[in-house]
């Protein structure tokens, strides 16, 4: 007896569950590249493992393994959502992975800057700077891609800009055009609106709507690292020696196993598979 999808419900990572809806999934894997055949494919095999409760991860990874295993040429696409979380748990390889990012987009960037404002000192995650002006970066981290970045951080970063801004005309550091709030994955709507009332940028996951983070990250072909799949041991091996992203791997399976430590079997899985986001 075919199974009812309708009914399914499917426990989303904020604790909350929606009906189980096939053109949902459908449209991540074509934004992911996959042919009309592959999508139809994969949720085919998708269905029959179903069942009501399961979860967004479960489907995520049984969908993962199918296009891995089919169609190993589009998984670090669909993978980026979960690669992005998986760049913690703390959040200086995502501060990394901006920087890397933001380089190829045409920026000069600096990490995790000290600098004295009027009242205090702030640590910066990223400094940016081009023609356009110098940003004050403050990158929010989030392990799991259910959690909003909220309007505390945005307030928190606006705050933060002002004192850099008086300790500018201190001369006790250097001048911030704008803050500039990133985030891997998606903004509250009040955070929304409070940046563009202040004027100043957000980048997050679908933000802004034409040019999100996961769209900058394709353009400019910048895959974390953790898109590739790897035992969390051995991903935290790479991160460890400042391999971020996919550019960051070298092209020699011996030099990465030294560089890192891991076995060279293992090493050359990885490359092999880092070919198809390079």
């Amino acid at each position: 007896m075919a199974k009812d999808e309708t009914a399914i419900l499917v426990r989303k990572e904020s604790g909350e569950s929606e009906p189980y809806d096939q053109k949902k999934v459908g449209g991540a894997l074509r934004r992911a590249g996959l042919s009309e055949k592959a999508i139809h494919d994969a949720l085919s095999g998708l269905r029959p493992k179903l069942y009501d409760g399961i979860t967004t991860r479960e489907i995520y990874a049984i969908l993962f393994r199918i296009i891995d295993k089919e169609r190993p040429e589009s998984a670090h696409k669909f993978n980026l959502k979960r690669a992005l979380t998986d760049l913690g748990p703390a959040g200086y390889e995502f501060e990394d992975f901006i920087a890397k990012l933001l380089s190829l987009e045409g920026y000069e960037t600096e990490v995790r800057q000290m600098l004295e404002g009027k009242c205090v000192s702030h640590e910066i995650d990223v400094v940016a700077a081009n023609n356009s002006g110098t940003y004050m970066i403050e990158c929010k981290f989030h392990n799991s891609g259910g959690i909003k970045c909220r309007i505390q951080t945005a307030l928190y970063t606006y705050a933060r800009f002002l004192d850099l801004v008086e300790g500018a005309k201190l001369n006790r550091c250097r001048k911030f055009s704008k803050p500039w709030l990133i985030c891997n994955t998606k903004f509250s709507s009040d955070v929304e609106d409070y940046a563009a009332c202040m004027g100043f940028p957000l980048l997050g996951w679908h933000h802004p709507y034409e040019r999100g983070l996961e769209r900058m990250v394709e353009e400019r072909e910048c895959w974390p690292v953790s898109v590739i799949p790897m035992h969390r041991t051995v991903l935290e091996k790479l991160l460890a020696k400042k391999l971020v992203t996919v550019l960051d791997v070298p092209e020699s399976p011996e030099k990465l196993a030294e560089i890192t430590g891991i076995s060279l079997p293992i090493a050359k899985q990885i490359i092999e598979k880092a070919e198809y986001a390079r």
